[in-house]
């Protein structure tokens, strides 16, 4: 199964993720491409960091199954990472993956793979607090919380939508789906 995991930004999809990864011995990473820098919080590598040249070539290549600008940065979530997640019935996957790529993904993997996607959301004074702890300058906060209301008009598109106040909970919720939709 592979576990699709979007929402505002400075909502806490890496937290998430890394309690997740840690918890579940069978749950895997699906990495993808990125022209973003390492945040230094960032200790587990949760890309494939490259320089904008790499990128393109990669694109140009064909190794992307999609790709999309956010906050300035280029994203892609890598074909052979999806081969792999269909292939692969042993084990479940887990991916943060914006909203467009989440409707793709979805649609690419119906028939071969199980797919849950949820969508992760919090108050914008919840939002903005996290990212400036996580060292965001002001004007990247602007950016990052003025696409929140594009991508929660998105909710609908997904098996679940979780408020994420308190990490705990919203783990054990999503736990909870997961067996559920096994």
């Amino acid at each position: 199964m592979l576990i699709l995991l979007s929402g505002v930004s400075g909502v806490g999809k890496n937290t998430v993720i890394a309690r997740l990864l840690k918890m579940r011995k069978n749950l895997s990473f699906v990495l993808s491409g990125t022209t973003r820098t390492r945040r230094n919080s960032e200790k587990d590598a949760n890309y494939i960091y490259m320089s904008e040249q790499e990128f393109a070539r990669r694109e140009k290549n064909g190794e992307f199954f999609e790709t999309q600008q956010v906050h300035g940065n280029m994203y892609g979530v890598l074909k052979a990472s999806l081969l792999k997640v269909s292939e692969d019935k042993e084990k479940d996957y887990i991916k943060d993956i914006d909203v467009y790529g989440n409707k793709k993904v979805r649609q690419f993997l119906k028939g071969k793979a199980k797919v849950l996607s949820i969508f992760l959301d919090a108050p914008d004074e919840i939002l903005r607090e996290r990212l400036k702890g996580r060292g965001e300058e002001e004007e990247r906060i602007k950016v990052r919380l003025s696409r929140a209301e594009e991508e929660r008009s998105f909710k609908s598109d997904y098996d679940a939508v979780i408020e994420n106040i308190d990490l705990e909970k919203t783990i054990t919720k999503i736990v909870e789906l997961i067996e559920k939709n096994k």
